[in-house]
């Protein structure tokens, strides 16, 4: 906006009473006004004479209230009144300034249109826990039960690990000379216990468990899971991985892969997977090397279990 003989930059402030200025652009008027800052404390500003302005092609008096320590240069009600200005707030978020023609018509200034000489840069500031108003509306999430109603296959919360029908079941092969051994399982406390439990329970129902008796035994670690006050069983296989042999994978070149994908698809799925590891067989005769001791939460029956699928943590469990 043009004040006096200078072009100056202010921001729209609805919340405003007065217009600002940060610079004496006129003498004092001798009136003042109480204005109430950020901190709380009150202070006296004063008025400075009248200036025509001119924004739009429309011209005005007005008397701004200076303010030297203010951020920012404001447009407030008193002058936007006079200007019988109108702010419209558009779908995309942002908001236009509408100054009527002198017959009593609306004109529409665009800061983007290059047919506007004196085109106006618009900034409207609000409170901050109104700012949601302004901004489009997202499209709803989907309801996850909905999700699980619609697509039941694929989520793991509700199914149990899948079965790699194709793939044989996997023999371990122990190093030259290696012989049993048998580590005594670690305290775990009642309430990690519990939640291990209920875990074990379920690898159990869906025969991923079953109980053994075995001259081999590893322990069992609980783990708290991140974020939350469960635990998981991590099985300690340092010592069954020692004695077997390793082997070493052919993986295989992810850009060979991506090559594979036609050039004109668009759209892709991604799937993350949930205990893969449980869906390749583990070979009966190497399920004992597996075996760890466990406690019963509720009745403290001891006895040994071990895994009828490829477990985690071995070393040649596929990564």
């Amino acid at each position: 906006m043009r004040v006096g003989n200078k072009d100056e930059v202010f921001m729209v402030d609805t919340g405003a009473e007065y217009s600002v200025v940060t610079k004496q652009i006129a003498p004092p008027m001798g009136n003042e006004v109480d204005i109430m800052g950020a901190m709380g404390v009150s202070a006296k500003y004063p008025f400075l004479a009248s200036r025509k302005c001119s924004v739009g092609g429309h011209n005005v008096e007005h008397e701004f209230l200076y303010m030297p320590e203010c951020p920012i240069q404001l447009l407030g009600r008193d002058i936007l009144c006079k200007l019988q200005a109108q702010i419209t707030f558009l779908p995309g978020g942002h908001a236009q300034l509408d100054l009527p023609e002198s017959g009593g018509s609306v004109r529409q200034h665009n800061p983007a249109s290059p047919h506007n000489p004196q085109s106006v840069k618009i900034a409207v500031v609000m409170p901050r826990e109104e700012e949601w108003r302004t901004a489009p509306t997202l499209p709803a999430a989907p309801d996850p039960h909905a999700l699980l109603l619609e697509i039941p296959g694929v989520w793991a919360e509700e199914n149990p690990p899948g079965l790699a029908i194709n793939i044989p079941p996997v023999y371990v092969e122990l190093k030259p000379g290696a012989t049993p051994v048998a580590l005594r399982q670690y305290h775990i406390p009642q309430k990690a216990k519990q939640n291990i439990q209920i875990h074990l329970q379920r690898l159990k129902d869906n025969g991923i468990l079953k109980f053994c008796v075995s001259p081999w035994n590893t322990p069992l670690l609980p783990v708290l899971k991140e974020g939350t006050q469960e635990y998981r069983p991590v099985q300690d296989l340092r010592a069954v991985n020692e004695a077997t042999v390793t082997l070493h994978p052919v993986v295989p070149n992810p850009y060979n892969l991506l090559a594979l994908i036609p050039g004109d698809t668009q759209y892709y799925t991604v799937l993350d997977l949930k205990d893969a590891f449980f869906c390749i067989r583990l070979a009966p005769a190497s399920q004992p090397l597996f075996a760890f001791q466990w406690e019963e939460s509720t009745t403290g029956a001891r006895h040994q279990m071990t895994w009828t699928r490829l477990p985690q943590g071995f070393k040649n469990s596929p990564t």
